[in-house]
């Protein structure tokens, strides 16, 4: 067994382990060297020597907080703020805990005018007046200090308050004083000092698991449930007992009344279930609570309200409403009266027809129908109903007419009723608000919320068009005031609404079980937070605990401030169940503990002292002594039979623990802890075994020069003693580091063929905690110490840190990695002496990472496209000023004028190219005539004697200056040529890219022109572009096809064919697109024509989708881009009848050979609307292709109804149909297909879907047919087949 378990199990803390007891008040950080102690108990804050206690509940003046602090004992006192290091502790603590940015009572306070110390320690303000909030006023009554928010400056400070105010408060009490309130008995549980063998029996006062709820009875389903049940549960041995009370009010004060059900048969209590039936609205409503009893003492639950549900009856009569044409309205409800709350249901005309919510209309929370203008169409009927939020009880109100009448104007825009307002209005802490803003106004308005001072709460949703704001689960940070804008297209108007939640007592502090020794001193203490602020109680076995109950003695020995209660030397008459009770308008909250007197002599009999123990040379070692005893008992340690004094390297710990620092030889040996109080003593003993420290033998160097990039390994092997395992860590700056131990893990099982010590490795790793992560991650190398590190980056350099580790001691090793790399960002890039094209561009060097700066690259972009261009590449820069290191270099004819300009510079070196730098401020150079021409001259199209020309308009970044136009020139080329170019300014039209020139529609209709273009601006003109040819609009075609015939292709189409046009200028009038085909059917109007469009020159054309056996008149026209021409002379033809209209049935498929296979059906008979048959086809094709790739087989009518197909592949199989054609076309397929496989010489197997069950199998239906040659001559078949006739 490894010594980590070993030592584990023997509970001895090394300062260099990995482990942190809790038992015995020592923590141990795993990567120091020195032991501390335990510093603040539990809900008090450590800084810097001190314990500090943010008190939120019950608000104090300055003196009531003073002593309220001072009672938590010697040296405790509020707060004082001594130095700048504290100050900054204390306000990032309230700036990470208090939300609500609230007022916090120090111990500073003006001494004398203008001077301020702090009354706790008597320390000086001197030097920390900066820790005082700025531009306050001095005004003399405000004479102490308390921590505010300032929103103005947006920081944690001091403000000058009077001390009258109610605030919270911060308490402060040195370490050194922290035995008075820190509790030994946290310690200490309901097992202390017993042997308990069923941990299900183990004695303890009661505890509530389940506190009660309150309920709503439903009177409208007493039919269905007559009963109410309510339940609380407490945990506790002996099982605890109930008891139901019910309150009510007598001579002012809160009475409880035990509830018998031996005195009432309604009641029934069983265990912690109370059931009411038939329960009664008046003697039954009000509020109840339960107690849980053992003999260990008695606590009371929070108490519930038991209510009874209804809803009235409505008023039947109601007048009717009357609203103004675009003018808001509001029709209230008048609800009947109900408890708990209702939904409201607006109804128009009849019920259940809801009025649905619009722009326009609204159903508010209160229950109000809201119009922000009414118009005629909202004259009707309304009616208001209600459901009960409980059941499904609801109530119909009488409908009543609401008249629109005409106004001569509209409404302006106003908030409606009091709006924006908040349901519910005074929200609790964890409920859903919500924020409803309505306004009257024509035109209807629309809305948004906002939230003054700062954003909305997380997960606030806007809904019904904005006008409502649902915050759900409300918390006190989410108070403020919310703002409701409301707009159209006339007015904005806004209003707020300040939203105040209120929170019942919830405990911040719960009060701890206590097993205190006889004689002790207790403090409890409990903290609750509740809005308003809560005020507190204590029970004792539920009943109150205050100077009227105590009896003498106990007065003298108990003291109750508020949330915190002292007992002076407790008896055992103390041992109870005590309650802290926490109060304000909302309600009351309970923490509950017990108290347990203890006298027990001490005893190792559960924790004694491990037998083998183990520590290393020169480091630390803690043995824990940890006997059970009451009260504490004194310690009295042995080395050899030789009694230990505290001093020197050997510490005896306030616990009891033995700490020895530095570890020796000479400790080595028998050590035993005597524990004695006045009841007995009790000792323990254990052997220390001090083994030799650990000590590296090969390390890292002290320096790793490196360049990014590389992969580079750092070795670390500690020798540790043989009894010990060891474990190795690494950190980077500090930091420990993840590992990937991939490749470890797979060099260790191949080395040890032992995969469980892997993932047993993989499991630990698994569970610890890493802040050092990188990727690719670290990896571990193929040794335990060795460290990985690929792709070294610049962030990788740094101090690496190696620690070697055993269950006794830690020692670490360091090294330093230098990465060198490309060069870092230059930095303060400028542009100076900006022309139209050139400039000068200044930096400063960044980081060379380690190698010198070869070259740069130079990056500009403008405002134009915000693209990165290269504009000078791998260049020498000058030196131009040695001080600072400024370089400089000119950029001549690369920028682009009349533009703002940004560079960024990158440096290189020979690791390769470094990060470029920021971009430089804008820089703008001067503005230039045109130096390129618009891109895509061309142009064509229009009406008929129109020269379109079209370009691309020039981009921003190509204009070079304001004020951009253009110069066209054109020239006929081929009809009646132009020598001269004719041109045109288009100085007006700006940054245009189309132009029409007209010119004589009758002559040059189509004719080729030679153009041209030259930007202009403000600065001159640029160069003007090569001629590129275009067209002038086409005109239509002049002459008609001729000699249109057309013949029936099948039953539902024709082909068409005639003469094409001449492809001459003066016939087609440009450039001839092809040719449309008119038809209609004869007993139709011509104007019911349809349209064929036929591209391309070819005479003929194929028209489709035609009636059977119908006359259709045919024309034909060309057509060009401009329109057609004159339509040809009709011609009248005839579709062919339909074609088979059954497809053959009783298919049949016999096999022949492998490869052939014969195929039989039966014919089909032509009706008189069918065209005669011309014979059959037999489709056949692969099954996993597509029909239309089936090969046909033709069978013609006079020849036998059958076919063979050859030339099949064994193996493959086939689908296979049959269908007869015609003139009118190819008929109907057999259905369904035939699929067949052909076999070898031995197997052939088709099959055709069906439905007979008998014919199953595989959920496929299968025909099966075999061929098999016996001998040349003799060849037998098999086959089995099914046909589905459809």
């Amino acid at each position: 067994m490894g010594l980590w378990a070993l030592v584990s199990v023997a509970t001895v803390v090394v300062a260099a382990g990995r482990a942190q007891l809790l038992q015995n008040n020592i923590l141990v950080d795993p990567l120091l060297e020195n032991t501390v102690e335990k510093t603040c108990p539990t809900n008090w804050s450590t800084h810097k020597g001190s314990c500090y206690k943010f008190i939120r509940s019950p608000v104090k003046t300055r003196q009531q907080a003073r002593a309220q602090c001072q009672a938590y004992g010697k040296g405790s006192d509020l707060v004082s703020v001594s130095n700048k290091e504290e100050h900054g502790f204390l306000t990032r603590y309230l700036h990470e805990n208090d939300p609500l940015l609230r007022k916090w009572y120090t111990a500073g306070y003006q001494k004398t005018p203008g001077f301020w110390e702090n009354e706790g320690d008597g320390s000086s303000y001197q030097d920390m007046m900066e820790a005082l909030l700025p531009e306050q006023a001095a005004i003399p009554q405000n004479s102490f200090l308390a921590y505010s928010y300032s929103v103005f400056h947006k920081e944690w400070g001091l403000l000058m308050v009077d001390g009258e105010e109610a605030l919270l408060y911060v308490c402060e009490i040195p370490q050194a004083n922290i035995n008075s309130i820190i509790d030994e008995s946290v310690e200490r549980d309901h097992e202390y000092g017993l042997v308990i063998q069923d941990p299900t029996k183990v004695p303890q006062g009661p505890v509530f698991d389940l506190q009660p709820v309150d309920k709503i009875f439903d009177l409208a389903r007493r039919e269905v449930i007559n009963y109410i049940s309510v339940t609380c549960l407490a945990k506790g041995y002996p099982p605890p007992t109930y008891t139901w009370y019910k309150e009510s009010y007598e001579n002012e004060a809160i009475m409880s009344r035990a509830i018998d059900p031996l005195k009432d048969p309604r009641f029934t209590v069983s265990g912690g279930t109370l059931i009411i039936n038939n329960p009664k609205q008046v003697e039954d409503r009000g509020k109840y609570h339960c107690r849980a009893e053992n003999k260990f003492g008695s606590i009371t639950s929070e108490s519930i309200q038991l209510s009874f549900a209804y809803v009235a009856e409505f008023n039947l009569k109601r007048s009717h409403e009357v609203g103004s044409q675009y003018w808001g309205k509001a029709i209230y409800c008048d609800p009947p009266q109900h408890f708990p709350d209702v939904r409201y249901y607006w109804a128009r005309t009849f019920f259940p027809n809801l009025v649905e919510e619009d722009r326009r209309t609204m159903v508010s929370q209160d229950g109000n129908l809201y119009f922000s203008y009414v118009d005629m169409i909202d004259n009707g009927l309304y009616s208001c109903n209600v459901m009960s939020t409980v059941s499904g009880i609801g109530k119909n109100g009488p409908f009543f007419n609401l008249d629109v009448v005409p106004h001569p104007n509209y409404q302006q825009l106003k908030f409606a009723n009091n709006f924006p307002k908040a349901f519910p209005e005074a929200p609790i802490r964890g409920e859903d608000v919500r924020l409803e803003c309505i306004a009257f106004g024509y035109p209807v308005p629309s809305y948004n919320w906002t939230r003054r001072g700062g954003a909305l709460p997380r997960g606030a949703q806007l809904l019904s068009y904005n006008r409502v704001l649902i915050l759900p689960k409300v918390e006190p940070s989410d108070m403020g005031d919310y703002v409701c804008r409301a707009h159209n297209t006339r007015v904005a108007i806004e209003n707020s609404i300040a939203l105040s939640i209120q929170a019942k007592p919830s405990f911040t502090i719960r009060l701890q079980d206590q097993f205190i020794a006889k004689d002790a001193d207790l403090m409890w203490e409990c903290e609750a937070f509740g809005i308003p602020d809560v005020d507190y109680a204590w029970l004792r076995n539920s009943e109150p605990l205050n100077l009227e109950t105590l009896t003498e003695d106990e007065k003298e020995r108990y003291e109750l401030a508020d949330s915190i209660l002292k007992i002076k030397g407790v008896k055992e008459s103390d041992v109870a169940v005590y309650q802290c009770m926490a109060t304000n308008q909302l309600g009351t909250s309970y923490s509950s503990a017990q108290l347990k007197v203890l006298k027990l002599a001490p005893t190792f009999r559960k924790k004694p002292l491990e037998t083998e123990m183990y520590g290393a040379e020169g480091k630390n070692v803690t043995i824990v002594c940890n006997p059970e005893a009451a009260p504490k008992p004194k310690f009295t340690w042995r080395q050899n039979g030789l009694i230990i004094g505290n001093g020197g390297r050997r510490k005896i710990l306030r616990n009891g623990n033995l700490v020895i620092d530095p570890v020796s030889r000479e400790d080595r040996g028998n050590y035993s802890c005597t524990a004695e109080n006045i009841y007995g003593s009790d000792t323990s003993y254990g052997w220390l075994e001090v083994l030799r420290k650990p000590e590296f033998y090969r390390s890292p160097p002290e320096e790793v020069i490196t360049a990014k990039g590389d992969n580079i390994t750092l070795e670390c092997e500690a020798y540790i003693d043989p009894l010990l395992d060891k474990s190795y860590i690494w950190r980077h700056n500090g930091l420990r580091i993840e590992l990937d131990d991939t490749e470890y893990l797979r060099h260790l099982a191949y080395m040890q063929d032992n995969p469980y010590e892997s993932s047993l490795y993989l499991k630990r790793r698994e569970q610890e905690v890493y802040v050092a992560k990188r990727y690719p991650p670290y990896q571990k190398g193929f040794r335990a110490g060795h460290l990985r590190i690929p792709n070294i980056q610049m962030e990788d350099a740094g101090v690496y840190e190696c620690v070697a580790m055993t269950p006794v001691a830690k020692i670490s090793i360091s090294t330093k990695i230098i990465v060198h790399g490309p060069p870092g960002p230059p930095g303060g890039v400028t542009a100076v002496d900006l022309t139209s094209t050139n400039g000068r561009v200044k930096w400063t060097n960044g980081a060379s990472n380690g190698r010198p700066i070869l070259s740069y690259n130079i990056q500009t972009r403008t405002q134009w496209t915000r693209k990165w261009i290269t504009v000078a590449e791998n260049i020498q820069a000058e030196l131009i000023d040695t001080t600072n290191g400024r370089m400089e270099y000119q950029l001549d004819d690369v920028l682009s004028p009349w533009s703002a300009h940004e560079f960024r510079v990158q440096a290189v070196n020979i690791l390769g190219e470094g990060q470029y730098s920021s971009p430089s401020p804008q820089a703008n150079t001067r503005p230039d005539r045109p130096f390129t021409i618009p891109n895509n001259l061309g142009g064509g199209g229009g009406k008929t004697g129109d020269l379109t020309i079209t370009w691309e308009p020039m981009s921003g970044e190509h204009q070079n200056a304001p004020g951009i136009y253009y110069k066209l020139f054109w020239r006929r080329s081929v009809l009646d040529p132009e020598t001269e170019f004719q041109k045109v300014i288009l100085r007006q039209r700006g940054n245009i890219g189309m132009h029409v020139v007209d010119v004589n529609p009758i002559k040059y209709f189509y004719t080729e022109y030679e153009v041209k273009i030259q930007a202009w601006n403000n600065i001159g003109p640029g160069p003007i572009s090569e001629p590129v040819t275009i067209f002038t609009a086409e005109d239509m075609p002049q002459v008609q096809p001729t000699e249109v015939s057309a013949f029936a292709h099948n039953a539902t189409s024709l082909n068409v064919t005639w003469q094409p046009i001449e492809p001459t200028r003066e016939n087609i009038r440009g450039k001839l697109v092809g040719y449309r085909i008119k038809y209609w059917r004869r007993v139709d109007n011509e104007t019911d024509h349809i349209i064929k469009l036929q591209r391309g020159t070819e005479p003929h054309g194929l028209i489709v989708g035609l009636v059977p056996n119908t006359f259709y008149w045919v024309r034909v026209m060309a057509y060009n881009q401009a329109g057609s021409g004159p339509e040809s002379e009709r011609f009248l033809e005839r579709t062919w009848r339909h074609p088979p209209l059954m497809p053959p049935n009783a298919v049949q498929v016999y096999p022949i050979n492998p490869s052939t296979i014969r195929v039989t059906w039966r014919g089909v008979t032509p009706t008189p609307m069918e065209e005669p048959l011309i014979g059959y086809k037999i489709k056949v094709w692969e099954s996993d292709q597509d029909f239309t790739t089936a090969n046909d087989t033709f069978v013609y009518i006079g020849s036998p109804l059958e076919a063979y197909i050859t030339d099949l592949a064994p193996g493959k199989s086939y689908m296979l149909r049959v269908l007869a054609f015609s003139r009118g076309g190819d008929g109907k397929k057999s259905s369904p297909p035939w699929k067949f496989q052909m076999g070898d010489t031995d197997v052939l197997r088709g099959s055709a879907p069906g439905t007979s069950l008998d014919l199953l199998f595989n959920s496929t239906l299968l025909v099966t047919f075999l061929v098999g040659f016996l001998t040349p001559i003799l060849r037998s078949r098999f086959l089995h087949h099914h046909h589905h006739h459809q």
